[in-house]
């Protein structure tokens, strides 16, 4: 039998759940104050857990193409960009807003466009089952000690938020093993994270 992987619904009423609120039948329409408030938080861990870069939202190789004015734009849902120091050693190219900045050269302008690992924002239904429950847990943890502040009322404990990211890591490591092949040294800082031992609490 194949078991489906948690909607954000879902998510959602799990976190209602460990408050005692009575779950919701849809996302859309005027939601209860609670689930207003249960969906933002899984928001919030969604975009915080991302942030990491994991092999799930993490495309490598990428091209940033420069517009008329030289400059590079940057889809609103980018997290992290990484440009290839070894293809582009005489600029330091950092994101600010939703455009490139050359630190180095201190302009937003550029000579060619840039091949660049980037970290994208992902919507919780496009992630993998296990980073959607290391962020549910996660996020429920959080939205009790928010709301209620009762440390007796925890659905999830913290060893839970360690064990789900512990699985999380490892599985990502594992799938992220075909890209370590491709040996750039540019990738180093963004499979740090795929480390299993960097299973902590954040």
């Amino acid at each position: 039998m194949t078991v489906a992987a948690t909607t954000e619904l879902e998510a959602i009423n799990i976190m209602l759940a460990a408050i005692a609120e009575a779950p919701i039948n849809s996302l859309t329409g005027t939601l209860p104050v609670d689930a207003v408030t249960a969906r933002s938080t899984l928001a919030e861990f969604n975009k915080e857990v991302q942030s990491e870069g994991w092999s799930f939202n993490t495309e490598i190789d990428v091209t940033l193409t420069r517009d008329g004015s030289n400059q590079i734009s940057l889809p609103a849902n980018v997290l992290r960009v990484d440009a290839n120091i070894h293809q582009h050693p005489t600029i330091d190219p950092i994101q600010r807003g939703l455009k490139l900045y050359d630190r180095q050269n201190n302009k937003f302008e550029f000579e060619e466009d840039l091949i660049c690992t980037v970290v994208y924002l992902r919507t919780f239904d496009e992630i993998t089952e296990q980073a959607r429950r290391y962020i549910n847990i996660k996020a429920a943890r959080v939205f009790v000690d928010r709301l209620v502040g009762d440390q007796g009322l925890r659905t999830y404990t913290q060893e839970d938020e360690v064990r789900a990211r512990t699985i999380l890591t490892e599985t990502d490591y594992a799938n992220a093993d075909h890209n370590l092949l491709r040996g750039d040294p540019s990738l180093t800082s963004i499979f740090d994270t795929y480390n299993p031992s960097s299973a902590l609490i954040r």
